[in-house]
């Protein structure tokens, strides 16, 4: 039931009021409605803590709703009127001991929620009483306690034997509570690398992994995925149990199972490439899913299989062909699988296939389409006679960003086979005139530099560049042709040397881009010092005969497959580039208060300065000061100000 709020003149002293009237406190029903009230002004950031003596009485009730609210309340301003938390220190230490055991959960998690320094020396006692309970909910709410107890007092919890209680927990009857201890046991010893485990608890948590819910398992597996057996039968006994985790209709299951099986097999390369091929069907069912968030995420891991086993997916390449009604990212996804694993077998149908989605209407779909044909000819060199061939005609295509990548993509599959020049030489010199594309142009240079002695017109290709150099405005275009005009001079010094000598003077005389300032003056003073030694030094001829660097595996495609399972896969980055350790967020400074100390306070903390009077006056200002309160604190939820100056401090009066 939504309770709808319109803040009038008074209304705070009216529920303080409400709050004391016996008539209101003898029916249930206005008197939950009168919470409700309190509680909804206290989430608009209206103070509403004068009346925390009056909600400090309501918690003398049988009634849940109420008591959840009021718990809320005491939670949220116990810090504010650290006196009267006294009585709620009573009131909770009491409701921990109710026969109710819905009251007992919902009072140990308040209590624990306090967050007061004269509450510290009671939460070990209640936590110890919640651990033993009867009840499994007050037992898994007890397990969570233990987290909170470490972030708040981290001593209190070791100087107890509640770490020690939380092992011995793991047999407990219930399967959520010994889920919730495994997070609190990973959380509160995470400085230690997480809880310590052995095979007695390893093979425990599996025997009973069909009694955790679809979540549950995930915990339980990650736990699994760090776990290194001593022996080779242990290992096919674990994946022999988790072998039915692969079948799971829920994906996060079946990628926290895939993980556990990668994991296992490291050290056992024949067995390592059997558990790819084993995962194939899961990873491509859960792809073809219908939904295409999951598929998203199922695509990421696919690619990060299929670059390091491509032979894999090869034969099911026909499961990565574009869908008409899939999203732009999906649909990247797939042509850089397809990518991974073409071969000679599958080149021809998938190069037929992609090459009918140039014409999308989205440009980047469009040009990964033109990039993968490209990447065939240089992964598969049977059929780079093919590959040319198709990008010539993707150059005669009337769409800008088609021939723009077309032109990239036959750079990159010049530089792996320079022999595959004949095909493209006659048609250069038109495309230098119906290009724009920065990304275009430097491949054209480049080209020309590489093939200059060939290319009969290539000085006078340039030189409309040259003559309107002042005019562009992409820096990388102006340091290729820097280094084309430099190269080409060597091989053609007669029709260069005009050239070179206008290209140098204008790059050194315009400052815009310091790169390209500099770079001209290196060519210029090796130029000047002797040009046969600058020759031998800009004119080194080189050809790839094995992998790109790009393409070529890389200790970061290792790290980000240790994580496997995790958003590194996802981001394509290792966890520590994004993700800000704990000491570094306690390093953080305090946020700054208006007025200029530094305070924790709670999201859901006052944002005015009553002093507790009941002066209908203070009212009437109280929505103008919560507006200039949030402005003014200085939170950044969600990271959008990381970029932004620090504020400076305020004046001093």
């Amino acid at each position: 039931m939504s309770v709808v709020i319109e803040h009038k003149k008074g209304e705070v002293n009216e529920l303080k009021a409400s709050l004391r009237n016996p008539a209101i406190d003898r029916d249930p029903e206005k008197k939950r409605e009168a919470i409700k009230r309190v509680i909804a002004y206290m989430t608009l950031g209206i103070d509403v803590s004068k009346l925390f003596s009056e909600m400090i009485m309501a918690t003398g009730t049988k009634d849940h709703v109420i008591k959840k609210m009021v718990y809320l309340y005491i939670c949220n301003y116990a810090s504010t009127n650290p006196d009267l938390s006294l009585l709620a220190i009573n009131t909770l230490q009491k409701d921990c001991r109710d026969e109710d055991p819905m009251t007992r959960g919902l009072a140990l998690r308040s209590f624990t929620s306090l967050r007061l320094p004269n509450v510290v020396e009671y939460l070990p006692s209640a936590i110890r009483a919640g651990l033993q309970d009867p009840s499994p909910y007050v037992r898994k709410t007890a397990v969570m306690s233990c987290v909170k107890l470490h972030l708040f007092a981290p001593e209190a919890l070791k100087d107890s034997d509640i770490v020690n209680t939380l092992y011995t927990m793991l047999r407990d009857r219930d399967a959520q509570v010994v889920a919730n201890c495994v997070c609190a046991l990973n959380e509160v010893l995470a400085a230690e690398g997480g809880m310590a485990i052995n095979k007695p608890i390893i093979h425990h948590l599996l025997n009973r992994i069909k009694d955790f819910n679809e979540w549950s398992q995930c915990i339980i597996l990650e736990l699994v995925a760090r776990y290194k057996p001593e022996e080779q039968n242990e290992i096919f006994d674990i994946m022999n149990l988790l072998e039915e985790r692969l079948r799971h209709s829920n994906s996060a299951v079946v990628l926290a199972a895939t993980k556990v099986f990668l994991n296992l097999t490291q050290d056992m390369p024949a067995v390592h490439s059997q558990v790819y091929a084993r995962l194939k069907a899961p990873m491509l069912t859960l792809m073809a899913g219908g939904v295409f968030e999951q598929g998203y995420v199922c695509l990421k891991h696919i690619v990060l299989l299929a670059s390091r086993a491509p032979e894999i997916f090869a034969d099911q390449f026909k499961h990565f062909y574009v869908r008409y009604n899939e999203p732009a990212c999906v649909r990247l996804l797939k042509l850089e699988i397809l990518t991974h694993i073409v071969n000679q077998a599958n080149v021809s149908e998938a190069m037929e296939e992609i090459a009918e989605y140039v014409t999308d209407p989205d440009a980047s779909v469009a040009r990964a389409a033109v990039s993968a044909i490209g990447k065939f000819g240089v992964k598969v060199p049977s059929c780079g006679g093919a590959v040319v061939e198709q990008l010539m005609k993707f150059l005669e295509v009337d769409i800008e960003h088609v021939s723009a990548e077309a032109i990239i993509s036959m750079k990159n599959l010049l530089r792996k086979y320079p022999d595959r020049i004949e095909r493209f030489i006659h048609g250069i010199g038109a495309f230098f005139k119906n290009v724009d594309d920065s990304e275009a142009k430097v491949s054209l240079l480049w080209m020309i530099a590489e093939y200059g002695h060939v290319i009969p017109e290539s000085p006078y290709l340039i030189e409309p560049l040259i003559d309107g150099f002042a005019d562009e405005t992409s820096q990388a275009v102006r340091l290729e042709l820097l280094s084309t005009a430099v190269r080409l001079f060597f091989r053609r010094p007669a029709e260069m040397q005009a050239m070179l000598g206008r290209l140098l003077d204008a790059a050194i005389a315009d400052a815009s881009f310091t790169d390209v300032h500099d770079r001209a003056m290196l060519y210029y003073r090796l130029l000047q010092t002797d040009v046969n030694e600058a020759d031998r030094v800009l004119s080194k001829w080189a050809t790839v005969e094995r992998l790109f660097v790009e393409e070529a595996p890389s200790e970061l495609q290792d790290r980000i497959f240790e994580e496997f399972n995790t958003l590194s896969v996802i981001y394509g980055e290792p966890s520590e580039r994004f993700v800000k350790s704990q000491t570094t967020l306690n390093s953080a400074e305090p946020v700054p208060t208006g007025n200029g100390e530094s305070d924790d306070v709670s999201p859901m903390a006052p944002l005015t300065g009553d002093d507790g009077e009941e002066d209908e006056g203070d009212d009437d200002e109280e929505e103008e000061e919560v507006a200039a309160g949030v402005q003014g604190t200085g939170i950044d939820l969600l990271g959008l100000m990381d970029e932004l100056p620090a504020a400076s401090p305020p004046a001093p009066p």
